[in-house]
């Protein structure tokens, strides 16, 4: 997962694979199929373990506070190499949007189901009067996921915490989460 994050899944190649996994041609296909297949477990993975990690979060914390939360401890408070790295999720989403339509569509699905726990979070937050009704908790969500791609892209171009904590504050402003 970790080469396929910093390099993406073209650049990527069997013999990179085989040599950072310690493991001979035989036994990656017996295990994994082939590179396409472990690509996808990854995505899997990378998607899963984000999204379970904001529900955690959204367990803990007002849904105003959530984006901010998300993005402080991914972008913020995470090491600066990783950082810098990029999300995997969007990452794949620019690299393969043409060569590859399916596994795009598989990194799509798992920002959707990001952008899922967002909605479901503003929906319980505006059902129990926690936060303003002036957008449907499908919208927000879909706002703070627009902000989620360009903030990830910045990171990507070397932009100190600063500038990267007011991109965060000046886009939540925009949608009205400045809790």
């Amino acid at each position: 997962m970790k080469l396929f994050w910093a390099r993406g899944y073209m650049a990527t190649s069997l013999p990179d694979l085989l040599e950072t996994m310690g493991i001979a041609r035989s036994s990656f296909y017996a295990t994994f199929g082939t590179k396409r297949e472990l690509f996808i477990e990854c995505l899997v993975l990378f998607g899963d373990r984000t999204r379970e990690q904001l529900v955690l979060d959204s367990q803990h914390l007002p849904a105003v506070s959530l984006p901010r939360a998300f993005f402080e401890s991914t972008l913020i408070n995470a090491p600066s190499k990783r950082v810098k790295q990029g999300c995997m999720l969007v990452n794949s989403v620019l690299e393969l949007a043409d060569a590859e339509p399916e596994l795009n569509r598989q990194a799509w699905q798992k920002l959707d189901a990001i952008q899922a726990v967002f909605e479901q979070s503003f929906s319980i937050a505006q059902e129990r009067a926690e936060m303003s009704t002036a957008q449907s908790p499908k919208q927000l969500a879909q706002r703070v996921m627009t902000i989620n791609l360009g903030l990830r892209v910045h990171a990507r171009q070397q932009k100190s915490t600063e500038q990267i904590q007011n991109l965060i504050d000046n886009s939540l402003a925009m949608i009205g989460l400045t809790a």
